[in-house]
């Protein structure tokens, strides 16, 4: 099956050699967003939360680049650093996600950059 790939201005910074979203099908696949402030290209200062939310807002810029929002979200993996965080990804979720959150698996890493967090996602294209 053919895919696309997503990239451009309206995508969030890439740290590397890779898309920040592929299409296939209905499916989108976004690859890890860090804490990573747009602007300055650099984590977000503050606790994990901010920088769990800092994450979110990274995921919900790629995916408005590719014509969905975090109500298409169907699965994430949450990469972190230190399992004492597990309730602030949580709560951050709570805020995200009220209802029907998406399937998720969370995974402890060692990340680079001194980055905390980074979710990855599958959603939904919208019809």
């Amino acid at each position: 099956m053919a895919h696309t790939t997503f990239s451009g201005d309206s995508m969030p910074r890439v740290l590397g050699h890779y898309s920040p979203a592929v299409g296939s099908g209905n499916l989108l696949f976004l690859a890890a967003q860090g804490g990573i402030d747009q602007e300055t290209g650099r984590r977000v200062e503050g606790d994990f939360a901010a920088e769990c939310r800092q994450t979110i807002a990274n995921l919900r810029q790629a995916l408005r680049g590719c014509g969905a929002d975090l109500t298409d979200v169907v699965r994430t993996t949450v990469f972190y650093t230190d399992l004492a965080n597990l309730e602030a990804i949580n709560e951050v979720y709570r805020e995200t996600f009220p209802a029907d959150p998406p399937a998720r698996s969370a995974v402890i890493v060692q990340l680079p950059g001194g980055m905390r967090v980074s979710i990855d996602a599958i959603a939904v294209l919208p019809d």
